[in-house]
């Protein structure tokens, strides 16, 4: 009897054995699996998870600051569930996966954070310059003007662009940037640009001043990656930064250089800071639910410091931002703002005093 007993015993052994190396192989971490494979295609709300609290706002594996976006390291895309045995082939597919789908899952969450389920496609004439530049965010077109360019997103270092080309290289008059808090449901895109006397970035802006212009240039274009988007022009106003808030030249070196290596140490050993692409940077940053600038504004005392109401998803500072827009318009472009408007602000440098801005706000049209 005992001789008969002994072989399924065996199996048995076995089968406890092979049963739990899957589990440790397959399972392992579902929850850092789940983020993993909501970040790498886009899917802000993973319908398969398990884990009622896994979302764009979890810090992992270290949480960057300040936008809906989130820090993918080379790590936690090279191992994939499929443990230890999986080919060389396929870490590099998921390698690739994540250098080119960066903002489609960042973007994808921007525009998916009201509750949508499924992923999101970046719309076909996007795709060429993601793969370019993956911190593409979305694109800015003005009719009869030279305002028809790419707009980035890099809120871990927020002026990466500024005096940066599309590819990276330095340029004086940058790429048009979108500023640090970002996301669907906050009621206002704040797009940076130059005003360079040749009238290229957005040196045509300054033309906003003057009120047949701007009525006869009312509309304005921005599409995100996942749709077509038109504005109506709502007010234009000046305003002035404060000196200490103003980012300098050192300030972004010493981001720039903190930015190269935290991505060379998520990186393989043996690659130099001179062979850092776009698509080895991190750019991106989780600033999860938390105002910012909740301070700032707190504190504004009727200043008014338009570049702090990027979030409007309250109520009181939607209307705060309004009432100030239109108290400091030049003039009346005919066209309100009122609770449920998606904004879109302009903000360019201005010359009528020292730091001065010159804002163009819209509304998207109803």
């Amino acid at each position: 009897m005992k001789k008969k007993l002994k072989l399924p015993l065996i199996f048995l052994t076995l089968s406890i054995f092979m049963l739990g190396a899957l589990v440790a192989v397959g399972s392992v971490s579902p929850r850092e699996n789940t983020v993993r494979r909501a970040r790498l295609f886009g899917i802000a709300q993973a319908a398969e998870t398990t884990d009622a609290d896994v979302s764009y706002d979890d810090k992992e594996p270290e949480d960057t600051a300040q936008m809906d976006s989130r820090q993918i390291s080379d790590e936690s895309v090279s191992k994939d569930s499929a443990g230890p045995d999986t080919d060389r082939e396929d870490e590099t597919v998921l390698e690739d996966a994540e250098k080119t789908a960066k903002v489609e899952y960042v973007s994808a969450d921007i525009a998916s954070e009201s509750g949508g389920e499924e992923a999101q496609e970046p719309l076909d004439k996007y795709r060429d310059i993601l793969a370019f530049n993956p911190y593409v965010a979305g694109w800015l077109k003005i009719d009869d003007s030279v305002i028809d360019s790419p707009v980035v997103y890099t809120p871990k270092s927020q002026n990466y662009f500024l005096h940066r080309a599309l590819d990276g290289s330095e340029e004086e008059r940058g790429t048009f940037f979108i500023a640090v808090i970002w996301r669907d449901g906050y009621n206002n895109t704040l797009i940076y640009g130059h005003n360079m006397k040749d009238g290229t970035g957005f040196g045509s802006l300054k033309a906003y001043a003057d009120e047949a212009y701007g009525k006869s240039h009312s509309i304005i274009k921005f599409d995100t990656l996942y749709e077509e988007r038109e504005y109506e022009l709502a007010a234009v106003f000046y305003s002035q930064i404060d000196e200490e808030e103003l980012e300098t030249d050192e300030d972004r070196e010493k981001a720039d250089q903190e930015i190269e290596e935290e991505s060379l140490s998520n990186m393989q050993d043996g690659v130099s800071p001179d062979e850092l692409t776009l698509k080895d940077l991190d750019l991106y940053e989780d600033y999860g639910d938390i105002d910012i600038y909740r301070k700032e504004k707190d504190d504004d005392d009727g200043r008014f410091r338009y570049y702090y109401y990027t979030d409007l998803s309250d109520r009181d500072d939607f209307e705060y931002f309004a009432d100030n827009v239109k108290a400091r318009a030049l003039y009346d472009t005919g066209a309100d703002i009122k609770w449920g408007d998606e904004l879109l602000t302009l903000s360019t440098c201005s010359y009528h005093v020292r730091n001065g801005r010159l804002i163009v706000v819209a509304r998207r049209i109803r």
